[in-house]
């Protein structure tokens, strides 16, 4: 049993595990390296679900990419998730985006209201996608608003998880590894590393509860030009994170990224392994 644990974030439905370790491994190997001059193999396995969004939905594209039918995203939106994805997008950009978004519509190739949430992201963070952003905010609903995917991804979760004594939640995976360890207070876990998360959204926050995990350490990693962090640091709502800021890129959001920076290097410290070099 790995003493590292990763989980993953949206967009993995795919991918198997191994292919997502191949990606992982090598990138916090690199900020392991940059942040103490170590080389290590970390000793690090992953509690992958993404095969239950593959499932749930089928006609979705691979990691999140556009669809040749983007329309056909949306057929099954309701008036709450649009509500939920609405609050999220507010969080996310200026009240100006969205103003100046709804005032020069463009052809709706989306339900006009989510057009207009797009249309704001991608206004708040030209060198994103705007749609990217929102698959990633729909996964997120999915895992809070359906109690049996919610509790496959927890069961999968809790089994990787045991006798783990750090956990790395990338973007969903840092919903799912907060809910691993407030449901389960007698863990084993000394640090939880989150990377881009979006805790710090109301749409998360209102149905999940907040407050101070029991866990020695929590490090939350976040960027500025994520828009999935865009809430602000979670020192605000969850006692006891230390927040600290990363550099990625254009890419910001990118789990390898996140992952080979400096900072996670440093937060992982004092948990690597004595006797390698």
């Amino acid at each position: 049993m790995s003493p590292w644990i990763g989980v993953h974030g949206i967009g993995q439905q795919y991918l198997s595990r191994r292919e997502i370790l191949d990606l992982w491994i090598p990138a916090l190997s690199g900020g392991v390296e940059w942040a103490t001059g170590r080389r290590i193999q970390p000793d690090l396995d992953l509690a992958f679900y993404g095969r239950l969004f593959r499932t749930a939905e089928p006609e979705r594209t691979t990691k999140g990419a556009v669809s040749s039918d983007d329309a056909a995203d949306y057929a099954d939106l309701d008036e709450a998730e649009l509500a939920d994805l609405t609050m999220a997008v507010e969080d996310i950009v200026r009240p100006d985006d969205l103003a100046a978004v709804a005032a020069s519509p463009e052809k709706a190739w989306v339900p006009a209201r989510v057009a207009i949430l797009i249309g704001a992201l991608e206004r708040r963070f030209p060198h994103l996608s705007g749609r990217l952003v929102m698959r990633t905010l729909r996964q997120v609903g999915s895992y809070l608003r359906d109690p049996r995917l919610k509790s496959e991804v927890d069961q999968i979760t809790a089994e990787a998880a045991a006798g783990a004594t750090v956990l790395i939640g990338h973007s969903l995976g840092s919903v799912v590894a907060h809910e691993f360890l407030r449901r389960n207070p007698g863990h084993s876990v000394k640090l939880l590393l989150t990377l881009g998360s979006p805790l710090g959204l109301r749409m998360v926050r209102n149905r999940l509860p907040a407050g101070q995990l029991v866990v020695e350490r929590w490090v939350n990693i976040l960027d500025r030009n994520d828009p999935v962090t865009a809430a602000g640091v979670l020192s605000t709502w969850y006692p006891g994170v230390d927040d600290r800021q990363a550099d990625n890129g254009r890419d910001a959001h990118l789990a390898q990224h996140y992952l080979n920076c400096k900072v996670t290097g440093e937060a992982l410290r004092d948990f690597l392994p004595e006797d390698r070099q």
